[in-house]
């Protein structure tokens, strides 16, 4: 899958600055977006947040991956996709283009 308009940067938790996280805008980011929250299985110690185009939903712009490296490991999140993108993808491209061995 080609990820060419897509912005990636590393930052950090809002929650807990020592705790790192992905941002992801999707190409289609433009304008004011409203943001909430994703609920993942369980006992993942990783959160996930996203922006969407519209106050009562529309489409996913951005999505905010805190702890990516707990989201890496957990392997019920394999198949975990949010608007048709796996995640688990998505946090790969981002290491590659911002050049990340590992977080922890």
């Amino acid at each position: 899958m080609d990820f060419e308009n897509f912005k990636f940067s590393l930052t950090e938790y809002e929650l807990d600055e020592t705790v790192p996280e992905i941002d992801i805008d999707f190409p289609n980011r433009i304008g004011p977006t409203y943001r909430g929250g994703i609920e993942l299985p369980k006992g993942i110690q990783s959160v996930l947040f996203a922006e969407w185009t519209e106050f009562s939903g529309g489409e996913i712009c951005s999505v905010q991956v805190a702890d990516p490296e707990a989201f890496l490991k957990a392997p019920e999140l394999d198949d975990f996709e949010v608007d048709g993108y796996n995640v688990k993808e998505l946090i790969m491209v981002a290491y590659r283009r911002l050049n990340i061995v590992q977080l922890s």
